[in-house]
């Protein structure tokens, strides 16, 4: 894989390095947070492993930027940062796996296979609801001349909902789904962006709506 390795600790990214090498990966290294985000908004990468403590800006920032630019490359944080609120946070914020310091070098490795085998998966096609013609790729839905794009997890949030129509999704299920969270963090992380998507989906003419059912979760249902 061609990888882009973030981390301010010179002797941590130097012995990562020779871990990713080793193994036979491509590198690309930066210390601060700033140029790596340059870079990345430049350069196609497989994957990129983050730290979140940079000294310019964190990487919880540098994700948010990438996926409102919609850059999709999959990103693994590094962080000393262990608490619940933080690994939330993080893929919240379109991280796609969170590692936490001090760590093995199998370990490392192994996360960033696995993320390599989930982003290789083949895209899948336009679909169309209703009035509506959704297109994964750009992440974008379309009725009539109206268009609006999503965030990477919005998206997913969307699919997961889309793909079970009529069937009532757990929160707890749309955590692990969407958030990889097999957990109740106590946050009201699904909650927040299924309003984000509601708003966002008052367009005319739009077929899709996403139905509350207290104390329960929450269905698809197309109106066409």
């Amino acid at each position: 894989m061609n990888l882009l390795l973030v981390e301010d600790d010179p002797e941590l990214g130097r012995q990562m390095a020779e871990w990713m090498i080793e193994a036979g990966h491509e590198l690309h290294c930066e210390e601060l947070g700033k140029p790596a985000l340059a870079w990345l908004k430049s350069h196609a990468c497989d994957a990129a492993i983050l730290d979140v403590g940079l000294p310019d800006m964190d990487g919880f920032s540098i994700v948010e930027s990438l996926r409102q630019q919609g850059v999709l490359t999959p990103v693994l944080f590094l962080t000393a940062r262990a608490s619940v609120a933080d690994r939330v946070r993080g893929l919240a914020a379109g991280g796609d796996d969170y590692l936490t310091k001090p760590f093995a070098a199998e370990e490392l490795l192994a996360r960033l296979d696995a993320l390599h085998r989930r982003a290789s998966h083949t895209q899948p096609t336009q679909r169309k609801i209703g009035n509506c013609r959704l297109d994964p790729v750009k992440r974008r839905i379309t009725c009539g001349t109206q268009t609006v794009e999503l965030q990477p997890r919005e998206w997913m949030l969307l699919e997961v909902l889309m793909n079970h129509e009529g069937r009532i999704m757990p929160k707890q299920y749309l955590l692990e789904q969407v958030w990889d969270i097999h957990f109740d963090p106590g946050t009201n992380v699904v909650d927040a962006m299924i309003c984000r998507l509601r708003r966002k989906l008052e367009i005319p003419d739009c077929n899709i709506h996403i139905v509350t059912i207290r104390g329960k979760g929450y269905v698809f249902k197309n109106m066409a």
